[in-house]
């Protein structure tokens, strides 16, 4: 018998499937997170775990048991659905207005969280009845071919910047972006200011900018491209601000989703939101008066579909935790498709089927989304896939917006 209290007696436990270690302690940690958190990014964040991390941990097992490892999300009989947080508002109001056009149906809570998180819990879970993310290759990259085979651009938008007016900084581009919209565009005065304020911003040590992730928001790399760009544009070197902001940790405050850097720009002093949309700017700004917006020119905005090629000249690679991704830099398009194993393909169709009526349309206006008239289905091969009842409303790809479409 031992008598020494310096010893005692200790065990390990874990579950096993066909003979190999399955899920131990730290497993059964994570997947009480996220049955309390109900999202995988937020248990992450409750762990103090990288979302990679606990993606991949989960994705291992589910190669394993060869079946969903969770269901974060449950569509119900109504057929709740996913989308790219930056559709919080704009698609909170197109559900409210859907239901009072189709009372019979009730819909159920949607997930909104950054795009690539929102196809990656389907791709676990098979629970959404519709996605929709903020790019063209969130939903390509993780679902096609096995989940989805076809998406559907429906609009566009254009990276805006958020400004602190709570801050000296704040103030000070918000100042200058007001006094440069009195002059000629591409006049030497209006080059020279736009210098000037992305100098502010990316060349000011003092300065934090807030940004989210290239991993998980589509807005994270497209703020990069976009700041990417201004460095060409402006200063005739690719690098030359991205390195500046990017390369300094110190400088940038660095979020999962575009919707949780506004809550932190306060507590975190972040002077500037450069992963941001019109489409969310308008709402989290709105009756705030620390808060404000300012665009950006077209050379820079990703606005602009005709400026693809040139937008292109920004595309880079990004590394996080010895992870590295090419990212492809294109006009920010919404898109939507609904998974092959949609809880709610009826609800679902019927949905998408009313973004393209008029009160549809006026909502997306509203929120800064210029709807297009017809949506863009790529790829065109899978364009007989698209039900029946949406297709008067899309055309497939073409040889002229084949290259809205990354990888295409």
């Amino acid at each position: 018998m031992l008598t020494n209290k310096k010893h005692k007696l200790s065990s390990k436990v874990w579950l096993e499937y066909k003979d190999k270690p399955l899920i131990g302690k730290g497993g059964a940690e994570i997947l009480e997170a996220i049955e309390k958190e109900n999202s995988i990014s937020k248990a992450a964040e409750s762990l103090g775990m990288s979302y990679r991390y606990v993606w991949n941990y989960l994705h291992d097992i589910q190669l394993t048991l060869e079946e969903p490892t969770v269901e974060t999300f449950k569509g119900g009989k109504s057929g709740g659905g996913g989308a790219a947080g930056t559709l919080t508002y704009a698609f909170g109001s197109e559900l409210t207005a859907f239901e009072k056009q189709y009372p019979s149906i009730t819909v159920a809570p949607h997930l909104f969280e950054g795009s690539s998180l929102v196809a990656q819990d389907e791709n676990l879970t098979q629970s959404l009845s519709l996605e929709a993310a903020a790019d063209t290759t969130a939903m390509p990259t993780v679902l096609f071919p096995n989940l989805a085979n076809y998406e559907i651009a429906f609009g566009q938008t254009q990276m805006v910047i958020i400004v602190n007016l709570h801050s000296s900084a704040g103030k000070e581009l918000d100042n200058m972006w007001n006094a440069a919209k009195e002059l000629t565009v591409n006049s030497t005065a209006w080059t020279t200011a736009w210098k000037n304020m992305f100098t502010l911003i990316a060349l000011n040590t003092t300065t934090t900018v807030g940004v989210s992730n290239p991993f998980t928001d589509p807005s994270g790399f497209q703020a990069a491209g976009m700041i990417r760009l201004a460095g060409l544009y402006f200063f005739g070197n690719v690098t030359y601000l991205y390195d500046a902001i990017y390369n300094n940790p110190s400088r940038y405050v660095m979020a999962n989703s575009e919707d949780d850097l506004v809550p932190l720009m306060q507590t975190d002093h972040i002077d500037f939101i450069t992963s941001a949309y019109e489409s969310n700017a308008i709402p989290q700004t709105a009756n705030q008066t620390s808060l404000a917006w300012i665009t950006l020119p077209t050379q820079v905005n990703l606005g602009v579909l005709g400026n693809t090629p040139y937008y292109n000249e920004a595309n880079f690679d990004y590394t996080e935790l010895g992870a590295t991704q090419s990212f492809v830099v294109n006009p920010v398009l919404y898109c939507v498709t609904i998974p092959m194993l949609s809880t709610n393909p009826a609800a679902a169709t019927l949905f998408i089927q009313y973004l393209y009526t008029s009160a549809g349309q006026s909502i997306l206006e509203k929120y800064g989304i210029t709807p297009f008239s017809q949506g863009i289905v790529w790829p065109a091969a899978n364009a007989s896939n698209v039900p029946s009842v949406i297709k008067p409303y899309t055309v497939p790809v073409n040889s002229t917006t084949i290259s809205q479409f990354a990888g295409a």
